[in-house]
């Protein structure tokens, strides 16, 4: 069979044998994840009831899966084929045990007189049918009968497996509670797109949500809050919440159901039991396991990292090892995770008993960094990695490993552990390299509960701005890195943390079609990834997610509109991922339609433009009208100076579509879009102190030009710190050097109590000539630090942080 992936691998156009009529039918091939070998081939496959399915040789395993798909056709297709373990003559489907092929390997035929799916184990056959499924019309993933769609195959010859031998989800149900039925939901949804593992985060300070006989209070207490934070977790503060108790936990029944019902599609459950932080939910249970066993605790109706945290003390091993007792019961899987994330130390530092354990232990400071990850660890960290070296121990003496995120490296990696790499990939670099095993998951690209589309329109979550191209064109292993690194990653993860997913309908939205992407990204070899390839075969794989009443983010049918330097021109970028779509566009703020003016290619943007636009195909607008005011004005694309340094926020540009900081060209306080309400994302941060109280943008125009006006915005969020410009100055120069102040406004402002509001501010003045052009922007005073927002410091009294965008000279 010819290597590679074939040209043709879209769509061919043949002539359909054996049909009443001639008639051209499209093959096409919506297959996700792509499989690694294919060659499509002319004709198709007619099921009819004259087919049979043949499963000569097979184990009762494999019997069972071509059985599921007997009964697949006969629910939606009303066609009762025959299953025998006898060869037979004629159409048919034939099952073919072959020895020597990977566990997940299969090999898939497709004729116009014959399927047959072969492979060594019933992984993959598992993984045979569901490709084959994937060729079928979108109608066989329903519940229904439908007899209108044209029940037939494309022919195509397959050899497949996996590049990663780990290929998996995390759903976390602690932060908002996943009824069972949509855990089921959330495993097909993975089977389907062959990944094998669903990682289920179970306990956290929000919420204790398994089943432990030994310790009902966990159920009792540790399953329920008394009410959840309103908006996002900066909006306000105090936050509002709204008093309304939640809880939810699953039983052992239940779990020993989903597990089982996982196993039956090859997915192995990996539980998680956070530990030594991530603890309060457990922690207001039992008291007694924190490091002040005298004071009463709630479980957490908000979210971030807490100061409470298990105690290394023996009463709390004892705990642990009970609680893992019946979790390893539950869980046959061969990885237990116990978290060991986000664990403060200021318990620790404060606790006598931690101390004493310390001395006993001979934990100290270092001096030099650590080998692991190069970098100097507290006696505290360490004694975090003391906390973890010995729950291994214990589950080792069960049979079991652990997996960790990366901060169980702090202070020294417990020997046999697996490094779960949340925070970008170095830490999953460093346990490679050290010879453990990692599993790659970075923020943000494998994380879904970013915003994946403008947040002007977008439901809120817990921030940044992470598009589905973004996520695609991640890749866990880059093909120079050393053979160490290549054998120790043995798999890719994405994460679904539910702050902000309180429904079904939320967590579809958040976690498709992005956890598509990150399948192919497990399965599919780097090499033979393409991201337009992707959205071609995205068309098929949204007609079956409909089917299945997966309520996905569909900006995929949308436009994206970017800004991006180009030549020393800022242009307009317009894209949408829908392949073959049109784009057409307004700037006058009216409604496009296909008789506006069709996008072919970059424009600049010269003046303000109200700009509104959509994708069409077939005469038909495929997702919904994007509108978005952009602001072309003097100094629009160009580079510019600001004292201080910018903070973590540096506005939204052009590479955030494909990679984090790709775009080195376009600047966000000069990119002609401005912040919003909505997110920081779009925002340029600049903090503030004591000794700096204020941001200076310089820009250098093309040549003397008259001005008259200067256009920012700022923002209003005292509970993130920060407050409006309070006034601002304008200054000229002709040479850079020696500037001339000609005008300064202080501004007065109707404030909001809460939350966030965007200002747009402009200073006006009488025409003059100016080179070089100052702002200097003051910020809006001082906040009242534990009252005005969450105090992480032990000043009474701070300045406001400052940020900034757009910045306009006109």
């Amino acid at each position: 069979m010819r290597k590679g992936i074939s040209f043709l691998l879209l769509s061919l156009l043949f002539i359909t044998p054996g049909c009443k009529e001639s008639k051209e039918t499209v093959n096409e091939y919506n297959i996700v994840p792509l499989p690694n070998q294919m060659i499509p081939q002319q004709g198709r496959f007619e099921l009819n009831k004259k087919v049979k399915v043949i499963t000569a040789g097979c184990t009762p395993e494999v019997q069972s899966i071509a059985d599921s798909l007997i009964n697949r056709l006969s629910a939606t297709s009303g066609l009762a084929l025959e299953r025998t373990d006898k060869e037979q003559t004629g159409p048919s489907i034939t099952f073919i045990t072959q020895e020597g092929m990977s566990q997940e390997g299969y090999k898939l035929s497709v004729t116009p007189v014959s399927i047959t799916v072969t492979a060594s184990e019933p992984n993959g056959f598992f993984y045979g049918v569901q490709t084959l499924y994937q060729l079928l019309p979108a109608a066989i993933y329903g519940n229904t009968r439908d007899k209108q769609v044209n029940w037939s195959v494309p022919a195509v010859e397959i050899e497949d497996s996996p590049r990663f031998a780990y290929r998996g989800m995390m759903l976390d149900v602690c932060r908002n509670f996943s009824p069972i039925e949509y855990v089921y939901k959330f495993i097909d949804m993975l089977a389907m797109h062959k990944m094998n593992t669903f990682h289920w985060h179970l306990s956290d300070d929000q919420g204790w949500r398994i089943e432990i006989k030994k310790f009902p209070k966990l159920m009792e207490i540790g399953s329920k809050r008394k009410e959840t934070l309103i908006d996002y977790y900066y909006t306000n503060y105090p936050q509002v919440f709204d008093g309304k108790e939640v809880g939810g936990y699953y039983t052992q029944e239940q779990i020993k159901d989903v597990v089982a019902y996982a196993a039956s599609k090859y997915i192995t459950v990996i539980p998680e039991i956070e530990m030594p932080g991530h603890a309060l939910a457990a922690i207001a249970s039992y008291p007694e396991l924190s490091c002040t066993p005298d004071t009463t605790y709630d479980v957490s109706g908000t979210w971030g990292i807490f100061e409470q945290v298990y105690c290394p003390k023996e009463e709390t091993f004892k705990f642990l090892e009970g609680v893992l007792d019946e979790v390893v019961e539950l869980f046959p899987s061969s990885y237990i995770h116990i978290g060991g994330d986000e664990c403060p130390k200021d318990a620790w530092k404060a606790c006598g008993h931690c101390q004493k354990l310390i001395k006993e232990l001979g934990l100290k400071d270092d001096t030099s960094p650590n080998p692991a990850d190069g970098k100097l660890h507290t006696k505290e960290e360490k004694l975090q990695s003391y906390f973890v070296t010995r729950m291994e121990k214990y589950l080792n003496s069960k049979g079991r490993n652990i997996i960790g995120w990366d901060e169980i490296l702090e202070g020294g990696l417990a020997p046999n552990a697996t490094v779960m790499s949340w925070r970008g990939v170095e830490g999953g670099m460093n346990a490679a390299k050290l010879g453990h095993n990692a599993i790659m998951t970075p923020s943000p690209y494998m994380y879904v509960d970013y915003y994946q589309e403008d947040p002007e329109i977008a439901p809120i979550t817990i921030g940044g701005y992470v598009t589905l191209k973004m996520t695609y064109n991640y890749n866990p292993v880059e093909d120079d890195a050393d053979e160490l690194v290549k054998e120790h990653i043995i798999g890719i993860q994405g994460n679904s943390w539910t702050e902000y997913m309180q429904s079904n309908d939320r967590r579809d939205y958040q976690i498709f079609p992005k956890a598509v992407a990150i399948a192919e990204s497990g399965w599919t070899l780097n090499k033979n990834k393409d991201w337009k390839n992707f959205c071609q075969r995205m068309t098929g794989e949204f007609d079956r997610l409909e089917i299945l009443d997966v309520k996905a983010c569909r900006n995929f049918f949308d436009v994206n509109i970017n800004t991006h330097v180009e030549d020393n021109i800022l242009n307009v970028i317009l894209e949408t991922y829908y392949p073959d779509a049109q784009i057409y566009y307004t700037t006058d703020g009216s409604e496009p339609t296909e008789k506006s003016t069709l996008y072919t290619q970059p424009f600049p943007l010269q003046n303000n433009i109200d700009l509104k636009t959509a994708a069409f195909k077939d005469g038909k607008m495929l997702g919904k009208v994007r509108h978005k005011p952009l602001y072309g004005n003097l100094i629009s694309g160009k580079t510019y100076s600001v004292i201080p340094e910018m903070g973590w926020a540096k506005g939204d540009t052009f590479g955030e579509n494909d990679k984090l900081g790709a775009d080195k060209t376009t600047f966000g306080l000069t990119n002609g879009k401005r912040g919003n309400n909505a997110s920081y994302a779009p925002w340029c941060s600049f903090s503030m102190n004591d000794q700096c109280k204020e941001v200076i943008f310089s820009v250098q125009l093309d040549k003397p030009t008259e001005i008259s006006k200067v256009v920012f915005g700022s923002l209003f969020n005292p509970a993130y710190r920060v407050l409006p410009v309070s006034s601002a100055t304008v200054e000229v120069s002709d040479d850079g050097k020696q500037f001339n102040e000609v005008a300064t406004t202080p501004f007065s402002r109707q404030l909001p109590e809460t939350g966030r509001k965007a200002f747009t501010d402009s200073i006006t003045f009488s025409p003059i000539q100016a080179t070089y052009v100052r702002l200097t922007l003051r910020n809006g005073g001082v906040i009242r630090n534990g009252i005005d927002c969450r105090r992480d410091t032990p000043e009474e009294i701070i300045q406001a942080d400052l940020y900034i965008d757009e910045i306009e000279v006109y």
